[in-house]
């Protein structure tokens, strides 16, 4: 039985609403021109990845959309992966609502609390700009409890539009590869540079 003065009561523990609610698309290009542009939605952040978790993990570009109050939209593309063929544990990891705290403690406390009611949980992940633990519902949904490292800044915005500028180049010139995308955001900084506009 949990005190009052335990760190991971439930009274003492608030989530601090929705970080990111996440899912995969197959377009890239029209998830972009969706979100973004007749949505309005700014694009604020984009992660790459290779190796993610484990060697079988395929490579991808994780983008996210701002919502507003710390809030975001994000979507996964995967490299190679055909939407008939896509793994369902892949797809339980991918889709996913992420709840926020604001501290390392509170993450900790989180974890501690759901480990005390039996629910399995993972360690903290830290990974580019948040530290995250994982565990699901007993519907098998994925949630993700999550603090920020930082916040999102003007930088991270106009990175994730040259990533997202190059994956979705990529995409439509039939090469999609992680590598391809790294080589095309090279090529578009460069031309932006040659331009002055960096």
């Amino acid at each position: 039985m949990e005190s009052a003065a335990d760190p991971a009561s439930h009274e003492q523990l608030s989530l601090q609403g929705v970080d990111h609610l996440a899912h995969v698309t197959w377009d890239p290009d029209a998830t972009v021109l969706f979100y973004r542009d007749a949505l309005g939605l700014p694009l604020v952040h984009a992660v790459t990845g290779t190796g993610w978790l484990s060697e079988s993990f395929p490579d991808f570009v994780h983008f996210f959309f701002g919502l507003g109050k710390g809030n975001h939209l994000a979507f996964f593309y995967f490299f190679g992966l055909p939407r008939d063929q896509a793994p369902d544990d892949l797809m339980h990891r991918s889709r996913h609502l992420a709840l926020r705290v604001e501290t390392e403690e509170e993450l900790l406390a989180w974890r501690r609390k759901l480990k005390a009611a039996g629910i399995r949980v993972t360690p903290p992940l830290a990974h580019e700009m948040i530290e995250s633990i994982y565990f699901d519902d007993p519907n098998g949904i994925q949630l993700e409890i999550t603090r920020p490292l930082r916040e999102f800044g003007d930088v991270d915005a106009r990175d994730a539009a040259l990533t997202v500028a190059a994956l979705t180049d990529v995409v439509r010139k039939g090469d999609p590869s992680l590598k391809a995308t790294w080589q095309r955001k090279g090529e578009l900084i460069a031309d932006r540079f040659e331009r002055g506009n960096i």
